[in-house]
């Protein structure tokens, strides 16, 4: 898609420059080979040139732009697809526990039993709770305990 957009942005860059540079050019190799620059010049540009041209000029410029670009995406969503599966096991290590302990569970809990810190358990659980999976309530204590529903004995 770079490329495609370079081949473009070169074609209308040519487009509305070559009538500003013409006289510049000619100027050039008029002084450069004297009144002989005309047969240094074997065609008038037409649109076909200009186009042909800038599908090179994008292509050559814009292909490098493409793959960098590529590259860097295929980059982050390994890193997004390896922060994503070490989040589910680490839902999936909370809800053991919460079934091991009857649907109740504390961020404190998590932190003991696992690698985790309170405060990764704190925001999972909460994403939890947001996305309506578990349920939060503060204990007389004060203590925050997040509930799942159906890991209570009796409950089917």
């Amino acid at each position: 898609m770079i490329v495609l957009g370079m081949m473009i942005f070169i074609w209308l860059l040519s487009l509305w420059l070559q009538p500003i540079l013409q006289p510049y050019v000619e100027a050039f190799l008029l002084s450069l080979y004297g009144d002989r620059y005309e047969t240094y010049i074997p065609y008038k540009m037409t649109a076909l040139h200009y186009v042909v041209y800038a599908m090179a000029l994008g292509f050559i410029l814009g292909l490098p732009l493409e793959i960098k670009y590529k590259r860097a995406k295929s980059k982050c969503l390994k890193k997004l697809k390896f922060f994503d599966s070490l989040e589910s096991e680490n839902i999936l290590f909370i809800l053991s526990l919460a079934r091991d302990q009857q649907g109740y569970v504390t961020p404190m809990d998590i932190a003991s039993q696992s690698t985790l810190t309170i405060e990764k358990a704190q925001n999972i659980l909460s994403k939890l709770q947001k996305d309506g999976f578990a349920e939060l309530s503060v204990t007389e204590k004060g203590d925050i305990l997040y509930y799942f529903a159906g890991f209570t004995e009796g409950e089917e």
